[in-house]
């Protein structure tokens, strides 16, 4: 990290072109212009997972469906394209660029192509030469109908039932193999009945090799289909797992951090149901489930073989599913208040081993033992409430199918010796009774297991009926070019609480222009920065950046504009460099010393052995608070927002860090960045040249700073003097 001790420049970001240096996001921005749909390359880039390459044609369709455009890959020869289908997109052979078709004309020989990651105009080529060019698949984009239902304000689908429904392929997979299955399981007791009645009998041995050797092909078949249909299943739980935990954590992430149910705590341990649900789904009770189904099929056989002794497995059908959904009754209780008992001892652990330091510090640990072990004794207790229920209504099963045993064997005798059926017959009809009744031994834990995954079910599916502040298309192309504020009558109250935090609030800020805000602690400044940044929905009131309302931006595009740092900023376990680069993937080395220059942590990095690989622990533990302070700005700043609100950035640090950083923000503020400094701390506030003093959630003063400080002087000298007075008195 060479060049981090050097002083970069500090001119703040013009208007970004990715159609320079990003081809992918160049070509949706060309075809979302076509289509006049809204686009920008931040709102876009914050709906794709990491750093993928916007070339490709599966992300270029993400890319796409982001401005509410379908899309859609075939192989197609350039002569065989429609004209009607045009624009579409063709890709390089060589660099794998998208190109736009635009024009192709059969009978002047001519196609008219446009490459928007190269900023060059259309151009003309031969068809021919563009063959020779090109890969032979094409991306065909057509804008999605909003009258039709498919707009950005369209329902997706459900969460779980949407990537079911995709992977019915496999499902009928499954049932088919449980048919072959369930009817291979037939070839057993047929042959036991064979050999009882016909092989011993006549000693006919051909017989019976002729049948052991159909029963060895069956019993073959059978492993193959229960393994050919554990792979389906596993491979059914490996999509959905990928599918629904990326869309549960997308949506997770898309919710204000007021909205999460139950704080963040209770968000990830809502997130952790999905295990209960994805392991139902995946599991063998799915597979007893459908096997419910087929005891028809035994019956029916059992019927043609036994005749009335069918009636004995039959009744015990309907007797054994009332008791198993009987017992299901207490057992939905017991399962709701074991989750609820869960997610309260999940919460204990968490916030004890994150705050490990304050517990040994203050001497918790015996306050934390209790509630943890208050939890687990909670969970225990229901959690046996559930095992009891399971348990009486698995032996219940078990006894049922011992006395339907019994129940065709007695019977049985009474029927051979009216001579309506064979020995042979006997024994098969025990066997095939057994395996009709064998999916019924595993209903009472099946249903347990349902009974989890539905109370999952309903936890995820509240998290997932919160609307989220963005949905997967853009919202408009707005960006904050200036940073201009103007906020009127604005005012929020915190959930649960009766006193306004921020109390009709009426503020302009011109762009470029640095304003310290000072107040007393709880007086609003965090809250009106969270505000300003979209973090939290003002109650009333309006706030416009750049003259548009503030909900008329994206909020990626928001956020990109406005930078937002809290008075304790999180670090994320890694390196510097990664800290760094999560808001800025493509940064290069000199955007980064610039902004660990204006942090002023650039002497800190480049003393360090390894630089910007420098591991920092987790959450930055490794580092000091002034330390975690400077690298959380220079992650902000690598942003180049046009307005930052800084909320108490220098508290942590000693008093030179504070100076050089002072210094270096004024800088930054003369190149053009509009800062708002919520602060206590002289020097900070010394480089701003206006002052808002907020008082309870209420504007009480805003002027040019000398003219801000004069009149808090004279307040303070007013006060002083009346407690003066107030002794003298007493």
């Amino acid at each position: 990290m060479s060049g981090a001790a050097a002083t970069p420049s500090t001119e703040t970001r013009g208007d970004p072109a990715p159609e320079a240096d990003d081809a992918g996001l160049a070509t949706a921005r060309w075809l979302a212009g076509f289509h006049h749909a809204p686009f920008t390359a931040e709102a876009a880039l914050a709906r794709l997972p990491g750093t993928p390459d916007t070339s490709a044609p599966e992300t270029l369709a993400r890319l796409l469906a982001s401005a509410g455009l379908a899309s859609r890959l075939a192989p197609r020869r350039l002569e065989r394209i429609d004209p009607g289908a045009l624009p579409c997109v063709l890709f390089d052979k060589a660099t794998g660029v998208p190109l736009v078709l635009t024009e192709i004309s059969a009978a002047h020989r001519t196609a008219h192509i446009e490459e928007p990651g190269t900023g060059k105009p259309g151009q003309e080529i031969s068809p021919r030469a563009l063959a020779r060019r090109v890969r032979r698949e094409v991306l065909f984009v057509t804008p999605e109908d909003r009258r039709a239902g498919d707009g950005p304000d369209a329902p997706a689908g459900h969460w779980f039932w949407r990537p079911m429904r995709a992977n019915r392929g496999a499902w009928a997979q499954v049932v088919i193999a449980a048919l072959a299955i369930n009817v291979l399981g037939l070839a057993l007791p047929i042959f036991v009945m064979n050999v009882y009645d016909k092989v011993i009998p006549n000693l006919a041995f051909v017989t019976l090799w002729t049948l052991a050797a159909g029963v060895g092909i069956a019993v073959v078949l059978d492993f193959a289909l229960r393994s050919l249909r554990a792979g389906v299943l596993d491979r059914i739980g490996r999509r959905l797992d990928t599918a629904v935990s990326s869309t549960l954590f997308r949506h997770a992430l898309s919710l204000r951090p007021a909205d999460l149910p139950g704080g963040a705590l209770g968000a990830t341990a809502i997130l952790r149901e999905f295990e209960q649900v994805r392991e139902f789904f995946g599991s063998a009770s799915l597979v007893a489930i459908i096997d419910l189904v087929f005891i028809g099929v035994f019956l029916g056989v059992l019927w043609l073989i036994v005749g009335p002794l069918t009636l004995v497995p039959a009744i015990a059908v309907p007797i054994i599913l009332v008791l198993a959904f009987l017992a299901q009754l207490p057992m939905g209780a017991a399962v709701a208040k074991a989750q609820v008992a869960a997610q309260r001892r999940h919460k204990v652990m968490i916030e004890a081993l994150s705050g490990l330091e304050s517990v040994k510090s203050l001497g918790a640990e015996p306050a934390m033992q209790r509630e943890w072990e208050r939890a687990s004794a909670a969970a225990a207790r229901v959690g046996g409430r559930s095992r009891f229920w399971s348990g009486v209504a698995t032996n219940s099963t078990q006894v049922i199918q011992q006395a339907v045993s019994v129940g065709v064997i007695a019977w049985g005798v009474f029927l051979i010796a009216d001579g309506q059926i064979t020995i042979g017959a006997l024994i098969a009809a025990n066997i095939l009774a057994g395996r009709a009744l064998a999916p019924l031994g595993a209903i009472a834990q099946t249903v347990f297991r349902a009974q989890y995954a539905r109370q999952a079910m309903t936890s995820l599916d509240g998290l997932m009926q919160v609307s989220p502040e963005r949905g997967d298309k853009i919202r408009s192309s707005f960006r904050v070019r200036d940073g201009k504020v103007e906020a009127k009558g604005l005012t929020y109250r915190y959930p649960g609480t009766e006193t306004a935090a921020v109390d009709n609030i009426d503020l302009t800020l011109a762009p470029r222009e640095t304003v310290a805000l000072l107040g007393r602690v709880g007086s609003g400044k965090s809250t009106l920065g969270k505000l300003l940044a979209g973090l939290i929905p003002a109650d009333s009131g309006t706030i416009r950046i750049d003259g548009h309302a503030l909900a008329q931006y994206d909020p990626a595009e928001l956020r990109a504009g406005i930078g937002y740092l809290p008075q304790e900023p999180e670090l994320f376990t890694g390196t510097i460099g990664e800290n760094l680069r999560l808001g800025a993937p493509k940064a290069g080395q000199e955007e980064i010393a610039r902004a660990l220059h204006l942090a002023g942590i650039d002497d800190f990095v480049s003393g360090l052995p390894s630089g910007l690989d420098h591991f920092i622990g987790e959450r930055g533990q490794a580092l000091s608070g002034g330390q975690r302070q400077g690298l959380a700005l220079a992650r902000l700043i690598l942003r180049r927002p046009r307005l930052l609100f800084l909320d108490e950035p220098t508290n942590a640090m000693d008093r030179e860090m504070e100076t050089r950083v002072s210094a270096r923000l004024a800088a930054l503020a003369q190149a053009g960045t509009g800062l708002i400094l919520c602060t206590h701390r002289p020097a900070l506030a010394g480089i701003a040249g206006r002052m808002i003093v907020l008082d309870a959630g209420r504007k009480v003063l805003d002027g040019a700073a000398d003219e801000v400080l004069a009149k808090l002087r004279t307040a303070a000298e007013a006060r002083e003097a009346t407690a003066t007075l107030g002794k003298a008195e007493g």
